[in-house]
C-alpha cells in the first residue's frame, strides 16, 4: 500500500457523492445538445455513450477533508487533483434550485481568498460536510493565530536582546 502524500495526511472525513449526479450530468448534457443542430445530430450517439462516460466520471471522483485542506480528485480521461487550503477558505455555500431539486442533488461552492470558486455538485450530507469544513477551518485559523502571535513576539524580543548584547560586547571590546 502506498504511503499517503503530504496533502492526504490528517484525514477527517471522506466526501461522498450521490449517484443521482450521473442522471443530472447526463440530462444536462442532453439538454445542451438539444440547443444546437449539430447536437441534435449527435444525440443518438451520445445518449448511450454519454451515460457510460458519466458513470466513469462518477467512479473516479473522490474527496476528503483533512486537518489542513479539502482534497478533491476527479476525472476519468482527464484527471484533476485540487487541494483547497482551509486557512484560505472564506466561505462554503450550498445552492439548491428547481433543476437541482428535481434531480435530488445540491451544489456546493467553496470560495477562497484570491482564487475562483471551486464547485462540487452531488455531495451527500452537504450540510454536515459544510459545517465540519467550517469548524475545521475556524479551529485551524484560531490555533495558527494564537501560536503565531505568542511565539513570534517572544522570539523577536529574544533576537533583539541577543543582537543588542552582541553590539554591546563589540563596543566594549573596541574601547
Amino acid at each position: 500500500m502506498m504511503e499517503p502524500g503530504y496533502a492526504d495526511r490528517g484525514h477527517i472525513m471522506a466526501v461522498e457523492f450521490d449517484r443521482k449526479i450521473i442522471i443530472y450530468w447526463w440530462m444536462m448534457a442532453n439538454i445542451g445538445l438539444l440547443t444546437s443542430v449539430i447536437g441534435i445530430i449527435l444525440m443518438p450517439i451520445w445518449i448511450p455513450f454519454g451515460w457510460l462516460v458519466h458513470q466513469k466520471q462518477y467512479e473516479h471522483m473522490s474527496g476528503a477533508l483533512t486537518d489542513r485542506s479539502i482534497n478533491m480528485r476527479m476525472g476519468w480521461l482527464f484527471k484533476k487533483q485540487q487541494n483547497i487550503p482551509l486557512d484560505k477558505l472564506t466561505d462554503v455555500s450550498i445552492h439548491e434550485g428547481p433543476i437541482l431539486n428535481a434531480f435530488g442533488v445540491v451544489r456546493m461552492q467553496f470560495e477562497t481568498a484570491g482564487a475562483a470558486p471551486f464547485i462540487l455538485t452531488g455531495v451527500k450530507n452537504s450540510d454536515q460536510f459544510r459545517d465540519l469544513v467550517l469548524q475545521q477551518r475556524d479551529s485551524l485559523v484560531s490555533t495558527t493565530q494564537k501560536s503565531a502571535t505568542s511565539d513570534d513576539s517572544g522570539n523577536v524580543l529574544v533576537e533583539i536582546r541577543d543582537i543588542l548584547q552582541e553590539i554591546s560586547a563589540k563596543i566594549s571590546n573596541e574601547e
